[in-house]
């Protein structure tokens, strides 16, 4: 029996011998890189800092958008430092620091007040405080009672010293541990800045840098476009923070928040600098060294001309002011897009809004985040869209006269009220001619004219095959500009309303973006070549001079499709838009036939209402020269005055062309 015992408690001894080898190889063997790993993560750990963003210039090498320095007061916190401890540097720091306080909340005073005027807190909340330990109240309870009797008049007793600490004291405990934080970065001066870098051996963690803000050459000019990028304060946009914490930022990073900076944040952002920071076991920093010093972000090479930009946005002003002159004191909008017809670069771009007072402000993102009726000026892709299907052939002639039918609807061409006119494709472009349109559509839902005729009750396949058609100029659809929210435009359904589809054939039923008009004429321009517009022409790789860095991408202009039209199809309507602007007949002609560089294109009238009352968007579009056109245009005025009289909206288009070719020499005048 006792032979037996000794064997079982040898047995239960070996075993346990035998866990326990086992059990010291698996933390060795097993798991001892990844113990060494947390420990050295623990005592070596790698924070990054902030650097300036990349430069924006013009194509032609002008710097539009730079960083300014400045100086900067920062705190880093290690993972032991208590908020005693925070305090008393707040309270050192204040000696030699100005803080401004208007950043501070109530609740910032509130917490400020409680940390640091204990006995009074504990006097006001006395009764309270016996509550709690008797377990009366819980402490969400006697906290919600401590911020409800901290009022405004309890919080007067902190003196502008006690405010200035708090406001640091703010700024100090805001941060993540190890992640240095913006205490002060603007109004720093030269004698704050030199007594906190002399007394930096009292002032644990806090340390003087350089910070950067954007700097914004050519003033207000498509600022908006530019974009914001967040402050430290505002740091990671809320909806965005877990998408960018993934992506290696910090939660304080400062980011493009809209257009611009936002689209081309991955380029701008930089690279940035690294520290290791090295602590002891008990989490306080004792030393730290520099990795890799980082380097600012890529630049921006735009294809905006920005002296064109400037002389456009003259332009546009100027003509504001002279149609409000004339009286139209209506028109709340002109949008302007000027771009190469052959490879999508953006050369200018201009928006601007008007209030009732005449004031004018910037609105440049509406050239394609806004859409509008555009009447007219889309009848050149009706034509191409009835070639196209074979509903009618080039050169075909039709009788413009007042279409009636069923039900007493009535629909004319405003140049010709009451006669009839027989007229070819050509010429129904030079006099606008609506009823040509309608008789196109017409026979696209395979039907021909006859007066009285029932218009048809189902137009959806027609419908398909002109909206289809307008779609392959990129009217209606997304042009894929380098840019957040572009519209669509707005498409209304076309089913059981014929009136509404013969409207589309004219441009009063569906609403384009000036940047889709922009891409139309410029399909036109090029041969038949839609063509995806761009902002950014190139990224060239940061460079430590004032110099540009080396390219390290370039867009040129990408074809989304080419239009199914013929050669002698796309002629034909170039040579009915050379009429619109060059015929005496022309709608175009009093603005552009006497421009320096002869032109094509259309002009457009959208019937639209403003506050119930009836006005109209004004349209124009073109390009110059007639041959090998190296400039196209799109103009947009809303809610002008019903005319007559018709105002002289295409002389702003005759004003750009004349500008643009004014120290070149284009291939055909």
């Amino acid at each position: 029996m006792t032979n037996r015992r000794i064997s079982v408690i040898f047995m239960a001894i070996m075993s346990l011998l035998v866990i326990l080898v086992l059990r010291l190889g698996y933390l060795q063997i097993v798991k001892g890189e990844d113990y060494k790993q947390t420990v050295n993560n623990n005592e070596n750990i790698e924070v990054n800092e902030s650097v300036p963003r990349g430069r924006i210039y013009d194509r032609n090498g002008k710097l539009l958008v730079d960083n300014t320095s400045k100086k900067s007061i920062t705190y880093t916190r290690d993972r032991m430092t208590s908020n005693k401890e925070i305090l008393s540097i707040a309270k050192k720091l204040q000696k030699i620091i100005d803080m401004p306080t208007k950043a501070l909340t109530m609740r910032d005073k509130q917490d400020f007040y409680i940390l640091t005027h204990k006995e009074d807190v504990d006097h006001i909340m006395k009764k309270e405080k016996t509550l709690l330990e008797n377990g009366e109240i819980s402490q969400d309870e006697y906290n919600d009672t401590v911020y409800k009797k901290l009022t405004k008049d309890k919080l007067k007793k902190l003196s502008n010293k006690e405010l200035q600490v708090a406001a640091i004291y703010r700024e100090m405990s805001s941060g993540s541990q190890l992640s240095p934080q913006i205490i002060k970065n603007e109004d720093v001066s030269e004698k704050e800045y030199a007594l906190v870098s002399q007394n930096l051996s009292e002032l644990p963690g806090v340390n003087t840098s350089m910070d950067w803000d954007r700097k914004y050459l050519y003033g207000d000019t498509l600022r908006t476009m530019f974009g914001r990028v967040s402050s430290k304060e505002e740091g990671l946009p809320k909806e965005l923070t877990d998408y960018y914490l993934s992506k290696g930022y910090s939660r304080n990073d400062r980011v493009g928040q809209s257009y611009l900076e936002y689209q081309y944040e991955n380029v701008l952002r930089g690279k940035k600098k690294k520290m290791r920071y090295i602590t002891n076991k008990s989490g306080k920093i004792i030393n730290s060294e520099v990795l890799s010093e980082g380097s600012r972000g890529d630049d921006l090479i735009l294809s905006i001309d920005i002296d064109l930009q400037l002389k456009v946005e003259q332009l546009v002003d100027n003509n504001i002011k002279k149609l409000r002159g004339m009286g139209a004191t209506s028109m709340d909008k002109v949008l302007v897009v000027v771009q190469d017809p052959h490879n999508g670069d953006i050369l200018a771009l201009a928006g601007r809004q008007i209030d009732k007072s005449g004031k004018i402000t910037d609105y440049h993102y509406g050239t394609f985040t806004s859409q509008y009726a555009v009447g007219s000026s889309v009848k050149g892709a009706t034509l191409l869209t009835g070639y196209s299907n074979n509903a009618i052939s080039v050169g075909e002639t039709m009788v413009d006269q007042p279409l009636v039918f069923k039900g007493g609807i009535e629909k004319k061409s405003y140049f010709n009220q009451s006669g009839s006119i027989s007229i070819n494709d050509k010429q129904a472009l030079m006099h606008s001619s609506n009823v040509y349109m309608f008789k196109t559509a017409l026979k696209l839902a395979g039907l021909n004219y006859s007066s009285g005729m029932a218009l048809p009750g189902d137009i959806s396949e027609a419908g398909q095959k002109l909206r289809k058609g307008l779609n392959q100029f990129g009217l209606g659809v997304k042009t894929g500009i380098d840019l957040p929210n572009e519209v669509t435009g707005q498409t209304g359904q076309l089913k059981n309303n014929p009136g509404n589809y013969l409207d589309l054939a004219i441009g009063q039923y569906d609403t384009y973006s000036p940047l889709q008009l922009s891409q139309y004429i410029s399909t036109i321009a090029n041969d038949g070549y839609r063509i995806q517009p761009h902002i950014v022409k190139e990224i060239r790789g940061a460079s430590k001079t004032d110099k540009i860095g080396p390219v390290k991408a370039h867009y040129n202009g990408k074809v989304l499709n080419r239009i199914n039209n013929s050669e002698k199809e796309i002629n034909q309507v170039k040579d009915g838009f050379e009429m619109v602007f060059n015929q005496v007949e022309g709608t175009g002609y009093e603005s552009f036939n006497n421009a320096n560089v002869k032109a094509a294109g259309k002009t457009g009238t959208a019937e639209v209402f403003q506050d119930g009352e009836s006005r109209v968007n004004s349209t124009y579009i073109g390009y110059a020269p007639i041959k090998n056109p190296q400039l196209s245009f799109s103009i947009i005025y809303t809610n002008q005055p019903v005319p007559p009289p018709w105002l002289p909206g295409g002389d702003l288009g005759k004003e750009i062309i004349n500008e643009y070719f004014k120290d070149k020499k284009p291939a055909d005048k």
